[in-house]
C-alpha cells in the first residue's frame, strides 16, 4: 500500500487541522501552530474553512484573504467562523450577535477564531470534558470578553473559542467547558 504524497500546504493544512482537534480535545492546553500571529489566523481559516461555509472578520485585509478560499463573507449573526484580530470595542457587538445554535441545531453555535494579547488580562479556571482536574491558564484576552461568553453558551448553546498565541500556540474552549475568571 502507497502512501499518497501531500503538497506542502496540503501537509500543513492537515497538520494545523489535527492541532485544532487536539486542543479542542483538551481545553486550555496549547498545541503549537507552524505560522504565528495573523498568519495563524490564515492558516486556520485554510483548514475551516470551505465552499459551504460563511465567515466574518471586521478586518478588511483578513476578508480578503480568507474569501479567496471560497468562504462567504457574512455579518457577525450568520458566521460559522468569526475572526478577530483584535478585540477592541467594536468586538463586543459583534460576538454578541455569533450564533449559539439552538436546541435542535446546536452544531450552528459559531467557532471564534482570536489572536490573543501579548500580556495576561484573565486568569481561567476551566472544567469540563477532556480535562481530569480543573485547570487554570493565563489568557491575553480581557475578562469582558470571558463574561460575554459566560453569558452566552448554555451547552448544549455557545461558541467555541480559539485563542491564538504571540507563542504559536493554539489552545481552544470548547462551549462544553466552564469558565470561571479567577
Amino acid at each position: 500500500m502507497t502512501t499518497p504524497f501531500l503538497a506542502p500546504h496540503e501537509a500543513q493544512d492537515q497538520a494545523v487541522f489535527r492541532a485544532l482537534l487536539r486542543a479542542m480535545s483538551r481545553p486550555g492546553q496549547g498545541y503549537r501552530l507552524a505560522p504565528s500571529g495573523e498568519a495563524a489566523l490564515k492558516a486556520i481559516g485554510q483548514a475551516l474553512l470551505d465552499l459551504e461555509t460563511r465567515f466574518y472578520t471586521p478586518d478588511p485585509g483578513l476578508r480578503a484573504r480568507l474569501s479567496q478560499l471560497g468562504a462567504r463573507a457574512v455579518g457577525p449573526g450568520e458566521a460559522d467562523y468569526l475572526f478577530f484580530t483584535e478585540l477592541g470595542e467594536p468586538a463586543w457587538a459583534d460576538l454578541e450577535q455569533a450564533p449559539i445554535g439552538s436546541l435542535l441545531h446546536p452544531e450552528e453555535g459559531a467557532t471564534v477564531v482570536a489572536l490573543s494579547g501579548p500580556a495576561p488580562e484573565a486568569v481561567l479556571r476551566l472544567a469540563g470534558p477532556g480535562l481530569p482536574a480543573p485547570t487554570l491558564f493565563e489568557s491575553g484576552l480581557p475578562a469582558r470578553f470571558w463574561a460575554l461568553r459566560n453569558q452566552r453558551v448554555r451547552f448544549p448553546l455557545g461558541w467555541d473559542v480559539l485563542l491564538l498565541e504571540a507563542s504559536g500556540l493554539c489552545r481552544a474552549v470548547p462551549r462544553s467547558t466552564l469558565v470561571e475568571v479567577t
